[in-house]
């Protein structure tokens, strides 16, 4: 079960980190190098999404 949790974690992780990317640019001009690049952004998401998965896991 926990695993089920882990990777759902890191999929809504992912997934914001995409919507970030992609909403982020539009409004400051791709300034920031880690949320404007979906290539950066999507891996760094879904790694913070796992870890708050993992630690509020029952």
């Amino acid at each position: 079960m926990t695993w089920l949790i882990a990777i759902g974690g890191a999929a809504l992780g992912a997934g914001a980190g995409w919507l970030i990317s992609k909403n982020i640019s539009r409004f400051t001009g791709g300034v920031c190098p880690i949320l404007c690049n979906p290539k950066v952004a999507i891996p760094y998401f879904a790694v913070m999404g796992l870890l708050i998965a993992v630690e509020y896991a029952p």
